[in-house]
């Protein structure tokens, strides 16, 4: 892939994660600075990895987004209003007591006993009590689905445009079939959820799944961004064998993108995963609320300018206001309309 620059726009957004005491706001870069790799999107600033340690006791955190500020207060609010749970030891952080997480109080009660069919047993540990992060909501959402796989199918054939046959299995936290991720990006990429399915065709399909809620970017570490950097490297050969991205697009780039770099890496282990001979047919889904305003309005629109006519077609961003809707139409028994007001209840928030 050659370096000539890609078209990007310039913004700003206030920025959440900050370790100074008073912050500008901060400034996104101009496309030719993304391009060349001369500029990071969105700052991560020093110690932001260790801000959990650093927080004081209360239930607010100064270094919050707006969505991630009333997220955390909408948690707070449920755990205590709902669940009749309240544990201050952690917080800011919105964590439930250790009864609570091993009484697997995380998940939605209507669905609870299929989800502990999966997990095996709560635990006191941050996929079973933190509230704010986004390690459970992938059982919350989809793990129900598995019971009524017939209204799943004509969901999903909703959201990328028809051409399933059947669903054929529901996994969480998928990185392919082969235990030897160097069939693979060689490196510990995984989908939240992967939906395999059979083709009208009769084929075999697949739907990766990355499912947001209050996260941003991150920070890169030194293997990946030794892998990024290397020329003959996994990344650039899947990256320019599956034509998923313009031909301007240097791969190099997304060492400096934070808000990217997860994004392009479950999108091209799809890819891995068709080029392996595992699926025919692909599609990765982004899927976040409206209100995290640094995928809807930034990072998602900015990974689609570097997308091909392929990639466009293999990648959709998807809101939970949206699918939230789609399951409304599709799941029609009781405990299925209960499910879906847990859903709206415990995770949309107003802006």
């Amino acid at each position: 892939m050659t370096t000539e620059t890609p078209q990007l726009n310039d913004h700003k957004q206030n920025c959440g994660s900050a370790s100074a005491e008073s912050k500008p706001d901060c400034i996104m870069p101009s496309a030719s600075n993304f391009a060349e790799g001369k500029a990071e999107y969105p700052p991560m600033h020093k110690g932001e990895q260790n801000h959990e340690l650093k927080m004081r006791k209360g239930k607010t955190y100064r270094y919050d987004d707006e969505f991630k500020k009333k997220a955390r207060a909408h948690q707070f609010a449920y755990r205590e209003n709902v669940l009749n749970d309240f544990y201050d030891e952690k917080n800011p952080q919105v964590i439930l007591s250790p009864d609570a997480a091993k009484q697997g109080l995380i998940f939605c009660e209507t669905y609870r006993e299929l989800i502990k069919s999966k997990v095996k047993s709560f635990k006191f540990s941050a996929l079973f009590s933190n509230m704010l992060r986004s390690e459970h909501i992938p059982y919350n959402i989809f793990t129900p689905m598995e019971e009524d796989l017939s209204a799943a199918t004509a969901l999903f054939n909703e959201v990328i445009g028809g051409g399933i046959s059947r669903i054929d299995k529901i996994h969480i936290e998928f990185a392919g079939k082969s235990p030897d991720r160097r069939e693979y990006l060689k490196d510990g990429t995984s989908f939240d959820t992967f939906i395999e399915y059979t083709t009208t065709n009769g084929d075999k399909g697949g739907i990766g799944i990355e499912v947001k809620y209050t996260e941003n970017g991150y920070r890169i570490g030194v293997k990946e961004k030794d892998d990024i950097e290397n020329p003959n490297g996994t990344y650039r050969q899947v990256s320019e064998e599956s034509n998923y991205f313009i031909s301007s697009l240097d791969t190099k780039s997304f060492i400096k993108a934070n808000h990217l770099r997860q994004i392009w890496r479950n999108h091209i282990l799809g890819y891995s995963m068709l080029k392996k001979g595992e699926i025919k047919r692909f599609h990765y889904i982004h899927l976040y609320p409206e209100g995290n305003r640094h995928f809807h309005k930034y990072a998602v629109p900015e990974y689609i300018q570097l997308l091909s006519e392929d990639g466009r077609k293999s990648f959709i961003a998807l809101t939970y206001e949206s699918l939230f809707g789609l399951i409304d139409l599709h799941f029609k028994q009781k405990k299925q309309k209960e499910w879906l007001e847990y859903l709206k209840k415990r995770y949309i928030v107003e802006i």
